[in-house]
């Protein structure tokens, strides 16, 4: 099972191969910002992946237009369309 760590929480869980980030985050009381609770509408749950981006799907059209509405950077997913297959860390401007 993949291990996400929220940094700089020095929180490490174990997640089902395939859950967003998002999920991720709010199953395990991470606080993540957002308004549309998932739907890949509002981009409020912008995180930055400090290691792993390799172990994320492919960015899907919802997220590539709130990516280039948001002014997003090469290191930044938005966490309620990232689902994750492998290791790990991730950071956000909300911690």
């Amino acid at each position: 099972m993949p291990k996400v760590r929220f940094v700089p929480l020095s929180k490490v869980v174990e997640i089902k191969n395939g859950e967003t980030l998002f999920k991720a985050a709010r199953v395990n009381g991470v606080p993540l910002g957002s308004s549309c609770r998932g739907d890949c509408v509002c981009g409020w749950c912008k995180v930055e992946i400090v290691e792993g981006m390799n172990n994320l799907s492919e960015p899907t059209e919802c997220e590539v237009k709130l990516m280039s509405k948001g002014n997003y950077t090469e290191n930044e997913r938005v966490a309620c369309s990232a689902r994750v297959y492998g290791d790990v860390s991730i950071t956000t401007g909300y911690w």
